[in-house]
């Protein structure tokens, strides 16, 4: 029988790895936790695999298991991404603006960044007063493309600082506005998410402009250069 070669234990240990960072995306998404029988389905591994790597990343306090046998994110986990927010400065500024912008529209509002392939981030939410509202949808992606998120960090924001978006196929509208970083580039997005029935064109132009407002205060708080963001 051919031995193993330290080649093939580096290509062990790396699928593993890779295995265990899906595993752990994929229970992250989840809303309000995933049993072991959904992650394994969802990853394509068995559950003696993914349960094998639960108990390593549990150990870590990565991840817990709740006394409803659902894993959820581990006290470890929460404590370095709560570390990683602290550290960005757009994150913690961010903050008031959202929570004013839902008081003055009374919807729920949202601070968004460019992920990979084409995604939008929602790094932070503030809920709309009313029972109903939009889903909370913080450290969950959308498409870029055909989103009011997506155009306005792509800069396709109309004269007025913001861009609207009202498509048949949903039930939520949305506006957004971009946010200008240090350099004159666009950092991020603030959005309003709203039920269709509930708004009308009007109530969008309203909140479009107050959610320019606040974009521009915003960047010139990150020291984005007044004359890019006065455009």
């Amino acid at each position: 029988m051919a031995k193993a070669t330290p080649d093939d234990n580096a290509g062990s240990s790396t699928k593993t790895v890779d295995r265990a960072l899906t595993l752990l995306v994929t229970l992250l998404e989840g809303r309000s936790g995933t049993t072991l029988t959904e992650l394994a389905r969802a990853t394509n591994l068995s559950p003696s695999t993914a349960s094998r790597l639960l108990a390593t990343m549990a150990g870590h306090q990565l991840v817990a298991r709740g006394v409803d046998g659902r894993f959820r994110a581990g006290s470890r986990m929460k404590q370095l991404a709560a570390a990683t927010l602290r550290e960005e400065p757009l994150y913690e500024l961010a903050g008031p603006h959202l929570h004013e912008l839902a008081t003055e529209t009374g919807e729920t509002s949202s601070l968004a960044v460019a992920a990979e392939e084409d995604r939008v981030l929602y790094l932070r939410q503030v809920a709309s007063s009313h029972r109903v509202h939009a889903a909370d949808w913080t450290g969950r992606t959308i498409p870029r493309s055909g989103t009011a998120l997506g155009a306005a960090l792509d800069g396709t924001s109309s004269p007025r600082g913001y861009v609207t978006s009202r498509r048949p196929d949903s039930d939520i509208v949305a506006v957004a506005a971009p946010v200008i970083g240090r350099d004159g580039h666009i950092v991020a997005g603030l959005s309003i998410n709203a039920p269709a029935y509930r708004t009308s064109n009007a109530d969008l132009d309203r909140y479009g402009k107050s959610i320019a407002r606040h974009a521009v205060t915003l960047s010139l708080a990150l020291g984005a250069p007044a004359d890019i963001v006065g455009r």
